[in-house]
């Protein structure tokens, strides 16, 4: 892609600010970019980098009172730095082409399954009885479909996704590759000598616009239904349990696990490594900071973090405690001899 400082503006429909002819071939990072690509600062703290990066444009949200260097730099000036970016990024790199419709005929399909118009179904796919795949979903290789899953319009499912028999996707699911819906939950019950299997007869629903990570498994209830609603967006190598219930909107980061029959509210951001306790209900728009232990509601719109999760604050209080325990112990013994003397 090759374009002009100005064009790009234009497209961006941002504030030019140096050359409008600057030729312009790519995006970077601000530490990376060379005279021919463009960056951009969302963060103050990359602000270090505005007079050392090589970049021949840069997004901001305004132009430094001195320029780097007469006509080396074209600043695109935005009320909002990151979504012009993302909109840069979609301008250099515009999505490939769609798989074409059709069914690739090594695909394993059975008599009544019903496709919508416009599926495209890619090599080595099993689909099993009773599937319904709505118009426009698109399948790429070795994807396995179970009896009597259903599937809504504009999915996209990467290689190797499975989703298990009885499932239930909404509209413009997207699947990464190797996810697993509707794997047995974990259930045992303790016999005298052994655990005996408790059947799995529930089923995953996802709703609209949910988005899994690669090889995040999603395990079906044990009774009823695992739910991942409207607009959830999971990483790589997440871990739902059994009738767990993720609210609208909520970000879960990766290697998060999450015990069964807990609930997480709307709007609620799971950073990495976070694990929650079973048969918790936590409120909305929770926060919790990365390789956080969970086993109680905070309330609604808190910040937590820490093991047990507690309060920001405190829990940053308490760690930075925790790093002075060697001289606190020395100081104690100190004070016990003293107060042999």
């Amino acid at each position: 892609m090759r374009t002009t400082a100005g064009e790009l503006a234009n497209f961006l429909g941002v504030q030019l600010v140096g050359n409008a002819e600057r030729i312009l071939v790519g995006i970077a990072k601000i530490e990376d970019a060379g005279p021919r690509e463009v960056t951009f600062i969302a963060n103050p703290k990359y602000n270090k980098f505005l007079f050392t990066t090589s970049a021949g444009a840069i997004i901001l949200k305004t132009a430094p009172k001195e320029e780097k260097e007469k006509g080396k730099v074209v600043y695109l000036i935005s009320a909002d730095p990151y979504s012009t970016f993302l909109k840069t990024l979609e301008f250099f790199h515009p999505p490939e082409p769609k798989q074409p419709p059709g069914i690739h005929p090594s695909t394993v399909i059975a008599d009544d399954v019903i496709l919508g118009k416009g599926v495209s179904i890619g090599p080595l796919c099993v689909i099993e009885e009773g599937v319904r795949i709505g118009e426009g979903t698109i399948l790429r290789s070795q994807v396995f479909l179970g009896k009597k899953v259903i599937i809504g319009k504009d999915c996209f499912f990467h290689s190797r996704v499975s989703v298990r028999e009885g499932c239930e996707i909404g509209n413009r699911v997207i699947f990464q590759d190797g996810a697993v819906i509707g794997s047995d939950g974990f259930g045992f019950a303790p016999q005298e000598s052994e655990y005996r299997k408790i059947p799995q007869v529930g089923k995953v629903i996802i709703e609209d616009d949910v988005e899994i990570g690669a090889n995040t498994t999603i395990d079906r209830a044990t009774m009823g239904v695992t739910r991942l609603c409207r607009g959830v967006k999971i990483d790589n190598l997440v871990q739902i349990a059994h009738n767990v219930v993720i609210g609208e909107d909520t970000v879960i980061s990766a290697q998060s696990g999450i015990a069964g029959s807990s609930s997480l509210g709307k709007h609620s951001m799971l950073g990495g490594q976070v694990g929650i306790n079973g048969h918790i209900r936590l409120s909305d728009g929770v926060m919790i900071a990365a390789q956080s232990g969970v086993n109680r509601d905070p309330g609604p719109n808190k910040i937590i973090g820490g093991y047990p999760a507690r309060e920001i604050t405190l829990w940053r209080r308490i760690e930075a405690s925790i790093s002075r325990l060697p001289e606190y112990v020395k100081r104690i013994r100190q004070l016990e001899e003293k107060l042999k003397e």
